[in-house]
């Protein structure tokens, strides 16, 4: 009951005015009257009953009143429900699924996870939420997603549903015909920009969100080596559009044989960064990707507006129903068994 409120609660002062009914009730009243010789038979008729069960009248009077008298209060009960104002962000996930994501250097010791099985971990703890990583998920952002290797492909459009988001992460592969091999970041950049770049800054149905920022996470293990736009003309369009590119090289290099491995060229990857306000890092385990998604979700946090409204249901109604009920009775048995002559 602690979500009923009164509309009038000044009405129900009247409630104390019933005892001077009562009162007014009770006091003999000049009556028709017919005069009998002897009560005797009468009483023996169960008279007395008669005049007892005749209390049960005045108390349905009163019940009656009771009712009326908090129907007209109009007693509601609080609906509460609030509608989210966010400001969130709208982020083009580009992941590298060129061949050499098989390689197993990123993974956490004890298990053979590829870089693509790690990457894919992580994001989805990025989006999601994950206490243990210090990744609070990210419900209020618009996220999509790219592949690429030798093409770019949009996997995943913006949207804020991201169970069907991390449903088309977990069917990301790394590509397996030789034909598609290869690393086109400037091809996935371009694309995600070309997703980004006309997004209207408001969206949503009944919730409002407004995009604040446009972002990349650019996620890759290697150099530029097809496609038909170079990383510099895709880092230019993303900063002629005001996106801002955060770019990951993952893994400790490739494998050149017999174990050894030759770093990795992050030049064009820097300079995405730097000419579109973003910025670069590197990760050569788990932890350190667990890391870079956390910074990057520090960088790219926005606040959340709660408007609450409250809905009022009428109760009014149920009191008024007890009270015509009360008095259809209270008629009813005056009418019949508790009927006085004259």
């Amino acid at each position: 009951m602690q979500n009923v409120r009164l509309a009038y609660p000044w009405v129900l002062p009247a409630l104390l005015l019933l005892p001077l009914l009562w009162f007014l009730w009770s006091r003999p009243r000049w009556r028709p009257v017919l005069r009998f010789s002897s009560l005797g038979e009468l009483r023996v008729a169960g008279g007395s009953m008669t005049r007892r069960l005749r209390l049960v009248l005045p108390i349905l009077r009163t019940i009656a009143l009771i009712c009326l008298i908090v129907a007209v209060a109009r007693p509601r009960r609080a609906d509460q429900s609030s509608r989210i104002f966010a400001e969130g962000i709208a982020a083009q996930m580009v992941v590298d699924t060129s061949g050499s994501m098989r390689d197993l250097d990123l993974s956490p010791r004890g298990r053979n996870l590829t870089r693509l099985d790690v990457v894919r971990d992580v994001f989805r703890k990025f989006v999601q939420g994950d206490e243990k990583s210090d990744l609070p998920g990210r419900p209020n952002d618009l996220i999509g997603m790219i592949r690429f290797a030798r093409y770019a492909d949009a996997v995943c459009p913006l949207t804020l549903d991201h169970d069907n988001l991390v449903q088309v992460l977990d069917q990301t592969h790394i590509v397996r015909r030789q034909d598609e091999d290869g690393t086109a970041i400037g091809d996935g950049l371009a694309l995600a920009v070309e997703r980004l770049k006309d997004l209207k800054r408001t969206t949503g149905s009944g919730d409002q969100i407004t995009i604040t920022s446009k972002v990349v996470i650019l996620l890759t293990d290697g150099e530029n080596n097809a496609g038909m736009v170079t990383p510099e003309q895709a880092g230019e369009l993303a900063a002629t559009y005001g996106i801002k590119v955060y770019t990951i090289l993952a893994g400790t290099g490739r494998l050149a044989g017999f174990g050894f491995r030759l770093s990795v060229d992050d030049h064009d990857l820097q300079h995405i960064a730097e000419v579109s306000g973003g910025k670069h890092f590197r990760a050569q385990n788990e932890k350190s990707l667990e890391e870079i998604y956390a910074e990057i979700d520090e960088l790219e946090r926005s606040e959340v507006e709660e408007r609450r409204f409250v809905r009022w249901g009428e109760l009014s109604h149920w009191w008024l129903v007890a009270a015509f009920a009360c008095l259809g009775l209270q008629t009813f048995l005056d009418a019949t068994r508790l009927r006085k002559i004259p």
